[in-house]
């Protein structure tokens, strides 16, 4: 099993520009920018991978079945899970680069490393 989080990645680029901010901020996702670990207890994680089942969606514990609902997620995210699913356009890879590049600041080495 491999962990693997990007909240370094997003640590190190800083805050979005003003023209990615204003969309981060408008879908009530700006919380999850500010999501990140340094220490994981890899034991509990694989228990819970252990223990997980995909035909029901659930952890089966010890003590019963236990689904994790869009409650839950927003209690511990802290989003909004009201409104519109969001929509988004596929990129070509040129068109991800150059946004990474302008909007982020990045260099064209970092954005085909970032896009490999």
């Amino acid at each position: 099993m491999k962990l693997v989080s990007h909240g370094r990645k997003l640590n190190k680029f800083g805050i979005p520009c003003s023209q990615v901010y204003v969309f981060v901020e408008n879908s009530g996702l700006f919380p999850l920018c500010k999501i990140g670990y340094e220490v994981v207890d890899k034991d509990l994680i694989t228990t819970f991978v252990e223990r997980w089942h995909r035909d029901t969606n659930s952890f089966h514990l010890p003590v019963g079945e236990m689904t994790i609902t869009l409650d839950d997620v927003s209690s511990i995210l802290h989003i909004l899970i009201e409104g519109q699913f969001p929509t988004y356009v596929t990129l070509e890879h040129n068109d991800a680069k150059e946004m990474l590049m302008e909007l982020l600041g990045v260099s064209k080495t970092q954005a085909n490393e970032e896009l490999k």
